[in-house]
């Protein structure tokens, strides 16, 4: 049966000669707590299950390296435990919250906060609430976290020993503040915590018959009733503002709470290099430092969005980050009048080196946008105010690793990184424009709480409260994909970033004296469509080359090409198309367009699937390459491509064989680029050789009527190749001295 037991008032003190004394007033002891050594105390009593209040006033000032203590806790190495714990700090910077649960002798289930009040200046109500159902920690009847009983799924809760109450205070500067760099600075000893009015409202232990006792819900075990086994919805609001103090610092020796929006982060590094700007967080770097913050709570799934404006002007060497865990948002600086780049990253089980960047298609330091992350079990996807830019599926069963296992937390920071940032660490940070300042406002995680090993399967069975697990968040839908696919958001300038830029929708590559320009594709592929429409060069173009192909890495790579060579003024451009497999390209065939190329836009396609490759303008063939690997004939289907553009001086080689030059009066050269559209099977590493070939609903291009041209197709590629074909390689007799290559004895049409 229950029992309230009260007292008034316990002093425990620590002296600056590691003695222990303790100050009794009022016959505090005498009711239920008896000191068990120099500066602690216990029950007298043991209980399972019940209601433990106690109000307490930490130890004042510097309380730098010690421990300030209020648990419960069963005996032997098998013992149970639950805790609060108070480590000081150094005066002016926040004590942390600490708790934590044992069961069968097994603890590591940390979570810590930040007070909201000042701990010191009075005494705050610290409750612990542990009944069959769960263990709930309260501060001033606030709850701030949540144990649940899962032993049904193999999870231990402390639910067959009786446990003692202790309090204490104790010299733990080897690990209690920062990590034990901080000491205790015993001149400001004696040390003084403060307990007053405990009291336990719970079962007594009488022994294993207890086990049952204290668990069956009477009138007595009133903590054992329904309504004890869920916060209410009142309840839930008060733990989510807890959880949503982002932090609390010290300045000049008084608390400063700082707070987002619908926020739960705390500032874990760089403190004075914060600062609160009505609800915005602003994170400030200098030559002295950089500073970061971090969530209070881990997550697995959910969607993680933060408004960011990025530090303006000249921030060449900087990195503002905003990422989950290893899901990365990186924003690397550059010099004034340069973009940023948007470094996308993911890591699982520790191995990262999935870089993708993007350039920001708007300026990204003059206003906030929204970054947001969504991670369920099928996929993560990237957004940058609500459009995609990135996906990375769970390819789990075909031994790509994803992360589904762990719970994460969220992280934001602003560093100095000019050792590798901005032109692989070329160009430094310019400290005399310093403090450099990133501001966010509105961390919105709708996401699922990390609760241990249980929460892997709790989390990703789709639920209305796991609205991110549905199938509807399984596939972007086709508005989605088609802003993804678009010019801005699928590629990024790879070089001559000064002679490139955005008009509305199109991308205009620029050449000049100089320099050239060229872009490519964020993602790789392996099979599929890739459409994109061209604006080439006006007038005298000669020596000038526009370039649009696919091509993989390393000196055994893959390529198909698209490349027009400029001419002079009234002579026609010439379409060449090549194809390189395993590093050996010199398949030539070029073309006359048969329309001005230079007046309008038109649209060049290579559709390439596992049977052959076709070179299509304006949905009109004008060549294939067909597959005879299994006759010894390379073929390009085991390397990922990216998508390539370009307009560079070829003036060496591409008119007339290079004897007309590029004519610079002329200059700028503007090349125009719209309507990329990759309908192709994204590469997720060596599995796409298989995943990509396979033929699916999703793999398309695999279809029986993608394996061979139709008459009508075949009939408008005889007539380009009768009138406009200009160069074949299989004809070249003077080159290949009547050896050709073998796909030129194979059918191809």
């Amino acid at each position: 049966m229950a029992k309230i037991i009260h007292f008034n008032s316990l002093v425990l003190m620590i002296i600056a000669t590691i003695t222990f004394q303790s100050y009794l007033a009022n016959g505090w002891t005498s009711s239920s707590m008896y000191v068990n050594w120099g500066s602690g105390a216990q029950s007298k009593n043991s209980f399972l299950f019940g209601s433990f209040e106690m109000l307490l006033k930490l130890v004042p000032n510097n309380s730098a390296g010690t421990v300030t203590t209020y648990y419960l806790s069963s005996t032997g190495t098998k013992h149970d435990e639950i805790d609060f714990e108070f480590l000081g700090n150094i005066s002016g910077h926040p004590y942390i919250i600490h708790t934590n649960i044992y069961t069968q002798g097994v603890g590591n289930r940390e979570q810590q906060f930040y007070p909201w009040f000042d701990p010191t200046a009075a005494f705050h109500n610290y409750t612990i609430h542990w009944n069959p159902n769960a263990v709930v920690w309260y501060i001033d009847s606030i709850p701030i976290r949540v144990f649940r009983n899962y032993q049904s799924k193999g999870i231990s809760f402390p639910n067959q020993q009786g446990m003692g109450v202790y309090t204490s205070l104790w010299n733990a500067d080897d690990w209690a503040t920062r990590g034990g760099l901080v000491k205790i600075d015993w001149t400001n000893a004696p040390f003084i915590a403060t307990y007053r009015n405990f009291r336990p409202r719970a079962c007594y232990w009488n022994g294993p018959m207890s086990i049952s006792q204290c668990a069956i819900p009477t009138n007595s075990n009133w903590w054992a009733s329904p309504s004890y086994y869920k916060l209410s919805a009142n309840k839930v609001d008060f733990n989510s503002l807890v959880l949503m103090i982002i932090a609390i610092i010290a300045l000049f020796h008084s608390y400063v709470v700082i707070g987002m929006t619908s926020s739960s982060m705390y500032v874990n590094w760089g403190a004075h290099h914060c600062k609160l700007l009505g609800d915005d967080l602003q994170l400030v770097l200098d030559k002295s430092a950089g500073s970061g913050a971090q969530s209070k709570r881990s997550f697995l799934f959910g969607s993680f969005e933060m408004l960011i404006k990025l530090v303006p002007n000249n921030s060449a060497g900087t990195v503002t980050t905003y990422y989950h865990d290893e899901i990365d948002f990186e924003f690397l600086g550059n010099i004034s009048g340069q973009p940023y780049i948007i470094h996308t990253n993911i890591y699982t089980q520790g191995v990262g080196n999935r870089e993708q960047q993007f350039y920001p298609w708007f300026d990204p330091t003059a206003d906030f946008h929204n970054y947001t992350i969504h991670w369920n079990p099928n996929a993560v996807v990237w957004y940058i105010d609500s459009i995609p830019i990135r996906v990375f599926r769970n390819y789990q069963s075909k031994g790509i690793p994803f992360p589904n296992k762990q719970g994460m937390r969220v992280y934001t920071s602003l560093w100095n990184a000019d050792d590798w940032a901005t032109r692989g660490g070329l160009v430094k940070i310019d400290w005399t424009n310093a403090p450099f300042i990133a501001t966010y406002r509105k961390f919105r995680p709708r996401a699922c709480y990390w609760n241990g090993p249980m929460s892997i399967s709790q989390c990703s069975i789709p639920t209305k409260t796991n609205w991110w697990s549905s199938p509807t968040y399984n596939k972007l839908s086709a508005n989605k994909l088609g802003q993804m696919n678009s010019m801005r958001n699928n590629m990024y300038i790879n070089w001559g970033s000064h002679h490139s830029w955005m008009q509305g929708d199109d991308l205009q590559l620029v050449l000049d004296q100089s320099s050239g320009s060229g872009v490519q594709s964020k993602g790789t592929f392996l099979f599929g469509s890739i459409e994109m429409q061209i604006k080439l060069v006006p007038g005298n173009s000669a020596g000038t080359v526009t370039a649009y192909y696919l091509s993989s890495t390393g000196d055994k790579h893959d390529e198909i090409d698209f490349e027009f060579l400029g001419n002079v003024s009234g002579q026609p451009y010439i379409i060449h198309t090549n194809i390189f497999t395993q590093g050996a390209g010199g398949r030539e065939q070029q073309f006359y367009p048969w329309f001005d190329p230079t007046a309008d836009y038109h649209n060049y396609t290579i559709h390439w699937n596992p049977n052959a490759v076709v070179w299509y303008v304006d949905d009109i063939p004008i060549r294939v390459y067909k597959n005879y690997q299994s006759q010894d004939i390379p073929y390009p289907n085991a390397q990922a491509m990216g998508v390539y553009s370009s307009l560079w001086n070829a003036d060496s080689w591409a008119t007339r064989g290079g004897l007309v030059k590029c004519d610079w009066t002329n200059a700028p050269f503007i090349a125009k680029y719209r309507n990329f559209a990759p309908r192709a099977c994204a590469w997720n590493g060596p599995i796409s050789i298989s995943q990509c070939a396979t033929q699916t609903p999703s793999n398309w291009y695999t279809a029986p009527e993608y394996n061979q041209l139709s008459y009508a197709k075949q009939g408008q590629m005889e007539w380009v190749r009768s009138n406009y074909m200009i160069y074949d390689y299989c004809k070249d007799t003077k080159r290949f001295n009547g050896q050709f290559p073998g796909e030129c004895f194979k059918p191809q049409f």
